[in-house]
């Protein structure tokens, strides 16, 4: 849960770093620090809905590439192998 949280502030905080330097040094118009504030959170909730979809299933993306590139791939917690030795 922590690591969504931590990727979606990095995304704000780099979108926040941009539109200051865009603000500040190559626009004419200076747009309000309000539409600056509001656009940071549209980009949070965003970044924070698609980590939350990447990391709830991220097993099924990984599945879905693979019969897409069509690449075989084990996944070694679904794939188990007995290398005991017998019991009777």
């Amino acid at each position: 849960m922590e690591q969504m949280f931590v990727v979606s502030v990095m995304i704000t905080c780099l979108f926040c770093l941009t539109k200051f330097l865009e603000r500040r040094y190559m626009s004419d118009d200076k747009k309000p620090l309000k539409d600056v504030v509001r656009d940071s959170i549209v980009v949070m909730v965003c970044s924070l809905t698609g980590a939350y979809i990447y990391f709830q299933y991220s097993d099924y993306i990984g599945d879905f590439f693979n019969i897409v590139t069509e690449t075989k791939v084990l996944n070694p917690a679904t794939t188990q192998v007995f290398t005991d030795v017998p019991t009777f």
